[in-house]
């Protein structure tokens, strides 16, 4: 437990990377767990995260993630198992291919967009062959 009565909150995948304001990096981060950037990116980011680009950030990169927050500013194409959310300051130039997309009021998207739903297990249709006519059943 933290300081106070609060229980601290448990972190997917253990892990959290921080780029700061200030920060500029070019190349390519791989990244398994969380990470926030408000700092400039310009590369490839990608793994099995969730990553938050803050206000004032400015990435130039391709980004292949679970889940993105853009509060900040990318240029480059995006990968999204999950959700990307772009708040009402970020503004996204490139594709999107994502599970959920959610563009707040006054957020900035130039570019197209491809939603992949999660598929839901239901059942396969039976196809004409295997279908049984109800005189059959009686038989």
């Amino acid at each position: 437990m933290a300081f106070g009565n609060k229980p601290e909150a448990p972190q997917k995948n253990g892990s959290t990377s921080f780029l700061g304001k200030g920060t500029f990096i070019d190349g390519k981060f791989l990244v398994d767990g969380n990470i926030r950037i408000d700092g400039n990116f310009k590369g490839q980011i990608e793994g099995n995260a969730d990553l938050i680009i803050g206000e004032g950030a400015l990435i130039e990169a391709s980004i292949k993630v679970r889940n993105l927050v853009l509060i900040g500013e990318v240029h480059g194409n995006v990968e999204c198992a999950g959700k990307l959310e772009i708040h009402n300051t970020g503004k996204l130039v490139g594709e999107i291919h994502a599970g959920k997309l959610v563009i707040e009021e006054n957020a900035i998207f130039e570019g197209s967009s491809v939603m992949h739903p999660k598929k839901e297990d239901k059942p396969p249709l039976p196809s004409e062959k295997t279908s049984l006519k109800v005189d059959e059943i009686k038989k």
